[in-house]
């Protein structure tokens, strides 16, 4: 664990309702606690998330004291927690409470001392599973951090919290005072004897309006502590001469889109264009995915491409890194991989961002599936041409990013088939027959350059205001174009919403 970047990270839309029913679960200046249970997902050999399953807000009638200097939990209420979410489930376990104020919370001597008991608590119980990570916020839950214990209970180390979409830390600050992040040892401390299921915390809460969760774009590592004005200043690098008419966006979201990595699913027509704009917005590493090569049909819509290219067999993602290399000749980092989605969900899944650019439903299916699994952003991109009985075109872009957690998703916004997905990813002979029948029409969907060009440019607008903070996708959007009547249609995401969804029904709370 000691040389292990951790991170929690709760869905922005899962931490409004967390802090939310936390603040209302008080009645004048009570204390409060919630409760996060988290699946850890093992993103390399030094990196590890832990994604949240489901939570819990502790009613009024679950404590045996609540009141401004402390609390204690019943019993029973601890028990139901460890039937519930650690005996079967086998899940890591956050605890999260507030101090009184304003500023900056530090944990107390009383925090390390029952954290503590709780961890080795952990230990005897569970052999093989629960770790503790604890949470500390100011009163109105926007100043915050959090850290993991060994099992033993006598070490912590800071854990990186994300709430929101791309993984931009909104705690700035280690759990060590003067921004240490070593590790912290308690094997001086001298444990209470107070049975390990009660709690008691400090805190004192202001009678005050619900205040929306502050983001910071920083990380800690880029602060400077100023001690003379008292003021912490970002230290970032010099603009760079390439990007001197993007200035206006802000030094950080031109630095983070530096940073972030994308994994592209499908590099043809849509995908191609994507990354050319993306990439020259200042992206410059990529993950590519698509098995296919280049052919004459392409060539029409893609940047760049040649007949030299087809004729050489190239693979679209060889074809789209030289596009990149192009750009960035020095800097960029590309990983190009000329297989089907479904052979590489790991490297996917270490990405900061998915966009999906393929033309059918099997690999749309796979896609989502892993960013719901591993919880990462993801933008969808389509085209669709048809054309009526008089001969009218009728042309639609279309551009869907699901909430990061669940809510709705691809399938929920009939975005994907599951019918076609299954006949896409079923052998020859039963696509063949499918075809036959009349379920599938054996032709590919028309496209052309400039209706691609509106779903990728669109695309790369919506992330670039992600990064930026100036497009909200905390609940997910849904925009499509159409023309010739030059029209956009907003779907309500409110109405994408299935509770029941097979594949993205949303982590409970209780």
């Amino acid at each position: 664990m000691k040389n292990t970047e951790i991170s929690l990270h709760i869905p922005p839309l899962m931490w409004q309702q967390l802090r939310r029913s936390m603040i209302d679960a008080r009645t004048h200046h009570e204390e409060t606690i919630g409760f996060l249970f988290c699946d850890r997902d093992k993103v390399s050999t030094d990196r590890l998330r832990y994604l949240p399953k489901t939570w819990v807000v502790p009613a009024p009638d679950c404590y045996e004291l609540q009141s401004i200097s402390g609390l204690v939990l019943k019993q029973d209420f601890h028990q139901y927690l460890i039937d519930s979410f650690l005996s079967d489930c086998q899940l890591d376990v956050v605890h999260l409470h507030t101090h009184a104020g304003t500023d900056f919370p530090e944990f107390s001597a009383v925090d390390d001392r029952y954290e503590s008991e709780y961890a080795r608590f952990l230990d005897t119980q569970f052999k093989a599973q629960p770790h503790l990570i604890s949470g500390v916020f100011d009163e109105s839950l926007q100043h915050g951090q959090f850290r993991i214990w060994n099992r033993q209970g006598t070490e912590f180390k800071p854990v990186t919290f994300y709430n929101s979409l791309l993984e931009l830390p909104s705690i700035v600050r280690s759990s060590q005072p003067h921004s240490s992040f070593q590790t912290r040892s308690l094997s001086g401390v001298e444990m209470n004897p107070t049975p390990l299921v009660s709690t008691s915390l400090n805190q004192r809460w202001g009678d005050r309006p619900s205040i929306e969760v502050e983001m910071s774009r920083f990380s800690a590592d880029e602060f400077d502590l100023n001690l003379e004005n008292n003021s912490i200043a970002p230290h970032l690098p010099s603009p760079d001469p390439m990007f001197a008419r993007q200035t206006i966006f802000g030094a950080t979201a031109q630095q983070q889109l530096g940073q972030l990595t994308v994994a592209l699913i499908g590099c043809g027509g849509i995908g191609s264009i994507f990354a050319e704009t993306l990439g020259r917005l200042g992206v410059k590493n990529w993950i590519l995915v698509d098995p296919d090569r280049l052919q004459t049909v392409n060539l029409n819509r893609m940047p760049a491409a040649t007949a030299e290219m087809v004729a050489g067999g190239l693979h679209k993602v060889d074809y789209l890194e030289h596009l990149i290399d192009r750009i960035y000749p020095t800097v960029a980092s590309v990983t190009a991989i000329p297989d089907v989605i479904a052979n590489v969900t790991a490297d996917i899944a270490a990405a900061d961002l998915i966009v999906v650019a393929t033309d059918n439903h099997s690999s749309r299916q796979i896609t989502q599936e892993i960013a719901l699994k591993y919880m990462r952003p993801l933008v969808c991109l389509g085209t669709h041409i048809d054309v009526k009985s008089d001969g009218t075109p009728r042309m639609y872009a279309r551009v869907t990013v699901p909430p990061l957690g669940g809510g709705w998703c691809l399938m929920c916004g009939n975005i994907i088939n599951l019918q076609r997905a299954a006949l896409e990813s079923a052998p020859a002979a039963i696509d063949l027959m499918a075809t036959k029948a009349g379920y599938l029409d054996g032709v590919n969907d028309p496209a052309v350059f400039w209706l691609n060009g509106i779903a990728a440019s669109t695309g790369v607008g919506v992330i670039h205001g992600m990064v930026s903070g100036f497009v909200d996708v905390d609940a997910g959007i849904d925009w499509i174009y159409e023309f010739p009547n030059h029209q956009w249609h907003k779907t309500n995401p409110e109405h994408l919403h299935t509770a029941d969804c097979y594949f993205c029904s949303q982590p409970s709370s209780y």
